[in-house]
């Protein structure tokens, strides 16, 4: 049984790299990263952060979620139906070419995904292509199916909590009035490889009390998943790591609630369906009204009369070795009052081997920044503020 089970492990591990889910999503990682930097080239005239910077985190931040979430699935012996991987592929192809990172929830993609395997089953018609792959769902692995909803959005709040926020892209853009501002495009795309069973094939249960969802399935196979799940979120009101982090603890809560009542389905099969209407609403609900707020609150990065605020600080800059902080405002550079950036600029020629700085962080408290300047170095140190310069065209939306 243990050379069975090893054979299996290598099979889905193999089946994982063959999967065009894998494929389709570094493809759009990297078409993102490409639009990412010809937007920041046409606002600051540079790329802020690399353009691989997307494809980096797809494949690295999340891994570590989906070796928790393989364990869970293994001890309870989740399946997974080839209806349920096919339609998933469809769903999350469709989300990510028509909102980008915007709509790659499990609540959506995943929901989506169970309401039409659900509405086939019962109203008995056919889809094209995925039809006769759907009939073979089972009711249970429905169930499994929701509980795997709350599960991996459980997974992209915590994703969201840790990492979501940090470097974002910056971006200008004119409020109501005209004035120009500063913003962030905070938006990620996360891979969870997580190991599922498939119904039918050469394994059988370790143990006789082991708990599967399907039940009267006696045999599997294992296969190794790419979950592809992900967030976009425009931020103007405040700090996106802030921002970010609020948005990924209500999506946590939201996680558990749709885990839980989806668990319930175990017992009373209409539990499934709700707690996929609860998972789509809520993270519907969540992110609209961080467009509600956004809207209503007053822009966070707008010029300032005491100072330059930090929209920006570009990797291996020297304002990155001085450790300013995006929100951070310099109000003195070389003991120069300065207001906009040729002051700051002239300021900066008082001294061209040395810099010092008096900012106030996001806490209004001043301190003190300070470093030696190189020869090839940003003559900015590597800073982007907002300022009143830049021109827009009569088209442009706000």
């Amino acid at each position: 049984m243990a050379q069975e089970w090893g054979i299996e492990l290598l099979k889905s591990i193999g089946k994982f790299f063959i999967h065009p889910s894998l494929y389709f999503a570094i493809v759009a990682a990297v078409f993102m990263g490409f639009l990412r930097v010809k937007r920041e080239r046409s606002d600051f005239h540079i790329s802020v952060y690399p353009p691989l910077q997307e494809l980096r985190y797809l494949l690295s931040a999340g891994w570590v979620a989906g070796l928790i979430l393989s364990i869970i699935s293994v001890a309870n012996g989740f399946t997974i139906s080839f209806g349920i991987l096919v339609t998933l592929f469809f769903s999350t192809t469709i989300f990510i070419l028509i909102g980008g990172f915007r709509l790659l929830s499990s609540a959506f993609t995943m929901g989506l995904v169970f309401v039409v395997i659900y509405l086939s089953k019962q109203f008995h018609f056919q889809i094209p292509w995925i039809g006769q792959y759907i009939e073979k769902t089972t009711d249970a692995s429905l169930v499994g199916l929701a509980i795997l909803v709350g599960l991996l959005l459980i997974a992209e709040g915590i994703l969201m909590v840790r990492n979501g926020g940090k470097e974002s892209s910056p971006k200008y853009r004119r409020s109501r009035r005209g004035l120009t501002i500063g913003a962030f495009h905070a938006k990620r795309m996360w891979l969870i490889p997580m190991f599922c069973f498939l119904p039918t094939g050469p394994l059988t249960a370790p143990f006789s009390w082991w708990p599967t969802f399907d039940w009267g399935t006696h045999s599997y196979s294992l296969i190794l998943v790419p979950f592809i799940i992900g967030f976009q979120q425009q931020i103007q009101s405040g700090l996106p790591e802030v921002a970010v982090k609020q948005l990924g603890k209500q999506i946590i809560v939201a996680g558990i609630i749709t885990a839980a009542i989806a668990a319930g389905g175990l017992w009373i099969s209409v539990l499934s369906i709700v707690s996929i209407i609860v998972a789509i609403v809520a993270r519907a609900w969540i992110s609209y009204q961080h467009r509600v707020r956004e809207g209503a609150n007053p822009y966070y990065f707008t010029p300032r009369d005491y100072g330059l605020i930090i929209l920006a600080v570009i990797p291996g800059s020297p304002a990155e070795k001085l450790s300013l902080k995006t929100g951070e405002v310099i109000h003195k550079c070389n003991g120069h009052v300065v207001k906009n950036t040729d002051e700051f600029y002239q300021a900066l020629q008082k001294n061209r081997a040395y810099c010092k700085l008096e900012v106030l962080d996001t806490n209004d408290q001043v301190r003190f920044a300070q470093g030696a300047i190189f020869e090839g170095d940003h003559y900015e140190l590597g800073i982007i503020t907002v300022e009143e310069k830049k021109k827009w065209d009569s088209g442009e939306a706000s």
